[in-house]
């Protein structure tokens, strides 16, 4: 149910286009795979103990308890050097079911498609790859970090970007998106639509809408019927 004259979708890309807590179990499996044969460590131990935080809630400071509780560790192994094997590891994730043809859909369609996405410039980049998201989508895919982290959303500078990349007004424009902290700020104060994608798994599924979009959709089937021409969005 796309308002009327919509030309152009843009698709967020963290548990949007996949979900992220795949992509957290692949740099824990490269980060246990790193240690092991580096440092003889077990890794499928290094693995789940990492994997159990992260599913008890703990976020943030990973790698820093892992090497703090273990003393082969503590005076060897340097947490930078962890953190950079998570974010450059060749990621082992998939698109959502539906999301490709959903994606070929909207092309097909005549609708603009590209991407916005936050998060460090490797981490990101390795994601879009491992996803075919250059492929996917016709583009721009923008990743916000080139510009450096104070132009992470909910900053507007890839809104606009994408606004002026295409030459199309704001109205014309949506935004898909699964974090009410930020995803929806810049596209709402622009004139955008904004799409919230919420889907269990997600990391941010049980989080509040604090900017509200024009809609919510619970299902990649419901996705679909939103954003294929048709009235407008209530």
């Amino acid at each position: 149910m796309v308002r009327p004259g919509t030309r152009g979708v843009v698709l967020d890309l963290d548990d949007t286009l996949y979900l992220e807590r795949d992509y957290v179990r692949s740099g824990f499996a490269a980060v246990a795979a790193h240690l092991a044969s580096q440092w003889g460590v077990d890794a499928s131990g290094v693995r789940d103990h990492l994997w159990q935080r992260f599913t008890k809630g703990e976020r943030g400071n990973h790698f820093d308890d892992l090497v703090s509780r273990d003393p082969a560790l503590r005076d060897r192994v340097h947490v930078p050097d962890l953190v950079e094997v998570y974010r450059k590891h060749v990621p082992d994730i998939r698109l959502i079911p539906g999301i490709e043809d959903l994606v070929g859909a909207l092309r097909a369609a005549g609708l603009r498609t590209g991407v916005i996405s936050d998060g460090a410039l490797a981490s990101q980049q390795a994601k879009v790859d491992a996803l075919g998201i250059d492929r996917l989508v016709e583009g721009p895919v923008v990743l916000t970090d080139v510009w450096g982290r104070e132009c992470w959303k909910p900053h507007p500078r890839a809104f606009l970007h994408m606004q002026e990349s295409w030459a199309l007004p704001p109205e014309e424009l949506i935004y898909v998106g699964d974090n009410p902290r930020k995803d929806f700020d810049a596209p709402r104060d622009l004139g955008w639509a904004c799409l919230r994608l919420r889907l269990p798994g997600q990391l941010h599924t049980a989080v509040d809408d604090r900017v509200l979009p024009d809609l919510t959709v619970t299902s990649v089937g419901a996705l679909v019927e939103a954003l294929m021409p048709g009235p407008r969005l209530r």
